[in-house]
């Protein structure tokens, strides 16, 4: 009976030599994951995402929504890819008009053709980036070449009677997108040989100057929100108004 008390005794003297060695144990875990802290890898930033310029080069940008969008959200990434694309420009201070104006505009200063201001009309021409761009893009891909096609000479300037206007869109009580800087008047397309071909004056011509016209209007519906031009009413008759406020039109 003594020799039963004994193991007894003895197993529980090890179950808390066991148990004391492994509280211990768990204690100088605790102690070392404590410690561990100074040694916890540092927290990194994420870097902010910056969109990627849209190729204005590349003539499949003029089927691209996702690109064109990209344009319209993000000033940044507009201005990136005039740069890209050889666009020189300079940023308008923002201004305000009443229920009028525009923010993070530019004016562009050299393209492939130079944007210019009719006769009489407003010496700047502040615009939108995506309306800068959207311009860009009807210029590179359709005007130019489409002079060639016709005219046999590329197109030197694009005037323009202008782009910022603050006032209503003709016989209705709605700002135009001219009020935003977001549309643009074109009137008349130079030549490099010198010779104008005039919206006003050849638009009907059966010639090689009103096929010119008429194909870069057509062809501008593809690019523009709003492509209006002398088809669609008298108050058009002299010049192809193009913007880009989100409405849709081509007429």
């Amino acid at each position: 009976m003594k020799k039963t008390h004994s193991i007894i005794a003895a197993c529980a003297g090890l179950v808390v030599a066991l148990t004391g060695g492994l509280v211990a144990a768990n204690f100088r875990t605790a102690e070392a994951t404590s410690a561990g802290k100074h040694f916890a890898r540092p927290v990194r930033e994420l870097a902010t995402k910056i969109p990627a310029a849209t190729d204005l080069t590349r003539y499949g940008v003029l089927g691209d929504e996702q690109a064109l969008r990209l344009m319209q959200n993000s000033a940044p990434a507009c201005q990136a890819a005039l740069k890209a694309a050889g666009v020189t420009f300079t940023q308008v201070p923002a201004m305000q008009e009443g229920e009028c104006g525009y923010r993070e505009a530019l004016e562009v200063k050299s393209s492939l053709a130079d944007f210019v201001s009719s006769p009489g009309a407003p010496d700047h021409l502040p615009m939108t980036c995506d309306l800068a761009a959207r311009l860009h893009l009807w210029e590179r891909h359709v005007v130019i070449p489409a002079a060639e096609k016709f005219l046999g000479s590329p197109v030197k300037d694009v005037k323009l009677f202008g782009t910022f206007q603050c006032r209503t869109v003709a016989g209705m009580e709605r700002l135009s997108e001219h009020s935003f800087a977001k549309a643009a008047d074109v009137a008349a397309f130079i030549l490099a040989d010198g010779r104008e071909i005039s919206v006003l004056k050849d638009y009907y011509s059966k010639g090689p100057k009103g096929e010119f016209l008429r194909e870069v209007r057509e062809r501008a519906c593809d690019i523009f929100d709003v492509t209006l031009g002398p088809d669609y009413n008298e108050d058009h008759a002299n010049h192809l108004h193009l913007d880009v406020g989100g409405d849709h039109a081509c007429r």
